[in-house]
Order: structure tokens, then sequence, then C-alpha cells
């Protein structure tokens, strides 16, 4: 199995906008994604298995630190540890580019995600409440500093 991880491109944005489809009740469209690969301040990766696209993460700097505003593996990839291979990528990348602190938000029932940011290191700071729509629900606000 050949595993690789690699810079989001236009090419490949009918396979992630699937994805981004199959995951979120509230999928980011085709432009959001266009648009992110046009700013310098925003990086986002692809990770492949045997060439075959199943997910995509990434972050945007503001100059202090990275927000990490969209992590998504296709559904039946899940539990396999690809998103932690990607997770790792996009954090290398960033501490390369000079971000020392990373933050995001993920469901609170979203337990899968929240032990894998806990994994890489990120600590829950607080809670949004109601930050979520389609079901309304709270978000865990997790921060990672290097």
């Amino acid at each position: 199995m050949k595993l690789e991880t690699k810079k989001l491109e236009p090419s490949d944005l009918d396979r992630v906008c699937e994805i981004e489809e199959a995951s979120f009740s509230m999928p980011w469209k085709r432009e959001d994604f266009e648009d992110l690969i046009e700013r310098t301040e925003a990086n986002y990766l692809v990770i492949l298995v045997d060439d075959y696209l199943i997910g995509t993460a990434g972050y945007t700097y503001n100059g202090f630190e990275g927000y990490v505003n969209n992590v998504a593996i296709d559904p039946s990839y899940r539990g396999k540890g690809y998103s932690k291979v990607l997770m790792e990528a996009l954090i290398e990348d960033g501490l390369k580019k000079g971000v020392k602190e990373f933050t995001l938000e993920v469901r609170v029932s979203n337990l899968p995600a929240n032990r894998l940011y806990e994994s890489l290191g990120f600590v829950s700071e607080g809670i949004r409440k109601n930050f979520y729509e389609k079901p309304t629900e709270d978000a865990n606000v997790m921060w990672l500093r290097k």
C-alpha cells in the first residue's frame, strides 16, 4: 500500500467536494476550496492511498496561529489512522512555516475526532456554545502549542 500526502491542487477538487458532501451537514463549496488554494495564508493537504484521494485537511495562518478549519476523510476509510497521518503532515508543514500554535473546533459528540486531536497534543481549552448547526451542538475548542 502506498500512502502519500501532498498539497491540494485544483485537479483534486471534484474528489475533495465528494468527501466534503459525505462528511458534513453543511459542506463547503468548490469555490471555498478554490479560494483557499489561491491564498498564501492558507495551506491544504490531501492524503492518497494507492494514488486514490481519501481525505483533506487545512489551516489558515493569521501571523500568530494556525486555524485548522477543515479535516475530512472519506467515510469508508475512517478509523484506520489516515486522519492522524494527514494531521501530522499538516502540523509539520505549519511548523516549517513558523506556525507555533494551532487551534480548532470540533463537535463535542465527535469522540473519534476529539481523541485524534488529543493524541496529537491538542488540549481542550473551552466550549463554544451552539457553535454548530444542523444539528445545533457545542464545539470543543482545542489548542496545540509547540
